[in-house]
């Protein structure tokens, strides 16, 4: 089967769908509240169905198939230990946040400790979402790009991102948190057609091909139990899983904002727990996806051999799927795109209006201030298109999914300490805490070795062998220590400045 023009009627279908939806909220839009908390009026299912959008990005949507199709079946199972961190959080960090009544994640910072950490946290988010917008447009496109070569990459970079930025900064996160739920549904539609037809590829059976997965050690690999940390086994898998959540689900305002958008306490965390049988089925398709790619390339075709390995889905797609249907998973891989990036810009825009914008203006009227969100929606969608664009000429994908979670561990893990001892640590005021930050961020740098530094100008430097996803189990570990042997030093703060910041004054006070 080959790509038709019917397929592209399909994608553009789905891109104006989205459009209509930020044009349908954009009346419904009237100020700074609506824009950023949908003032309070979404249902917990769609909330539901947006945070495991956002989280289930096309990094992961493309990359984690392709890992279980050259591996195992272990790297399927991150979704795991983010499964435990999103019980922690449904318990813990939505009653928190919502009774500390804050419109972002930093401006908790800035109350329990100081102006400085607000700052540092929004702009580390700010920089961080910047680099993973890039990155979630660049890798379906250039994937695509491979298996599609008569394609304009950059072209299909703008108008993805476009579509994108536009519904986004017209409907603000109501039109984000809809648009998710929507494509929700389309990219789960998309995988388990997959699915169906991978498996479907064996001549006898779906038994063949289990039989096939099992012999080959696609199922169980040498390394699942091991404990060397710089291995992929169940124990990293899980433990790092968890760890490398605690920064999205605790310190990063694309999901930390979603506890807000809700009428109350009981519904935002009513929107995480329906997120466990999501995830669970994230198990489901990506270990389903990266099977049925490697049952249906072993009985019914062969790969070409300068596939790169995010582009085995997209080659699937464009050469076994039947006309129409593979527009629907095409549009499905943008869609896991787009859910990432409306939730960074919405994020972003967010922070930049209420931590940079309000401080440095604090009487600025409201109607300013969302005309500044609306317009910064579109700075940073144009910023992170043009870096996207660089790395399609660049063309360098390697395993885009392990890459992302380094960069979470170098950006998130020490600011993801700061909120850990912030909350549960009631003796260690800020002095202490800036202390451990500036020592985890020492080690992320040491550990992650961005764009390959330390290596050009340390002599005898040799970047660690760790697991990516134990980098930030590693770096929050430090900040967390270091904090709290540095509060020996520093004194405690007084009763009344944590009064209410806490978990012990705002939970268990109550």
């Amino acid at each position: 089967m080959a790509w038709h023009w019917f397929d592209w009627v399909v994608i553009g279908l789905y891109f104006v769908a989205m459009f209509l939806i930020g044009m349908f909220f954009a009346r419904r839009t009237k100020s700074t509240n609506d824009y950023f908390k949908a003032g309070g009026r979404v249902p917990a299912l769609v909330t539901a169905m947006s945070i495991y959008a956002t989280a289930l990005s096309s990094i992961s949507f493309i990359a984690i198939p392709a890992s279980v199709y050259n591996n195992s079946w272990l790297l399927g199972m991150a979704p795991l230990g983010i499964i435990l961190m999103v019980l922690w959080a449904a318990y813990t960090f939505v009653p928190f946040f919502r009774r500390v009544n804050v419109t972002t994640a930093y401006e908790y910072l800035g109350k329990r400790f100081d102006n400085s950490f607000r700052l540092v946290g929004s702009l580390t988010f700010i920089l961080f979402h910047i680099v993973r917008m890039a990155i979630v447009i660049f890798l379906p496109t250039l994937a695509i790009q491979q298996v599609l070569p008569a394609l304009n990459p950059v072209l299909i970079t703008v108008i993805v991102s476009v579509f994108c930025v536009a519904y986004t900064s017209m409907g603000g996160i109501e039109a984000v948190l809809w648009s998710d739920a929507i494509q929700t549904v389309v990219l789960l539609l998309g995988a388990f057609l997959v699915i169906i037809v991978g498996f479907s590829s064996a001549p006898e059976g779906i038994g063949q091909g289990f039989k096939l997965l099992a012999d080959d050690g696609k199922i169980i690999s040498p390394d699942f139990f091991s404990f060397d940390l710089a291995k992929t086994s169940i124990w990293t898998i899980v433990i790092g899983g968890v760890v490398n959540s605690i920064y999205s689900y605790v310190g990063s305002q694309d999901i930390v904002q979603r506890y807000a958008t809700n009428k109350d306490e009981h519904e935002a965390k009513k929107s995480l727990f329906m997120n466990v049988p999501l995830l669970c089925t994230s198990i489901i398709i990506f270990i389903g996806m990266g099977s049925a790619l490697y049952i249906y390339f072993h009985f019914k075709a062969a790969l070409p051999g300068n596939l790169d390995a995010n582009a085995i889905l997209p080659y699937f797609v464009i050469n076994a799927l039947p006309v129409g249907i593979s527009g629907l998973v095409i549009a499905a891989i943008f869609a896991a795109a787009q859910s990432t990036v409306s939730s960074s810009l919405n994020s972003v825009s967010t922070c930049m209006t209420t931590d940079i914008l309000e401080y440095l203006k604090p009487d600025m009227e409201d109607s300013s201030k969302l005309k500044f969100a609306r317009l910064s929606s579109w700075i940073v969608g144009i910023f992170s298109t043009s870096l996207a664009i660089y790395f399609v000429c660049k063309g360098e994908q390697g395993d885009m999914f392990l890459y992302f979670q380094a960069v979470t561990g170098l950006l998130g893990g020490p600011i993801a300490a700061v909120f850990l001892v912030g909350i549960f640590f009631d003796k260690i005021e800020t002095k202490a805490v800036w202390v451990g930050f500036i020592v985890s961020v020492i080690v992320a740098f040491y550990v992650s070795d961005p764009a390959g530094m330390l290596t050009k100008f340390i002599p005898g430097y040799a970047k660690p062998k760790i697991f990516e996803f134990m980098i930030s189990f590693i770096i929050i570990g430090v900040g967390v220590l270091g904090s709290f042997l540095a509060s020996f030093a520093f004194g405690k703060p007084s009763a009344e400045k944590i009064k209410g910041l806490t978990y012990s004054t705002t939970i268990k006070n109550k």
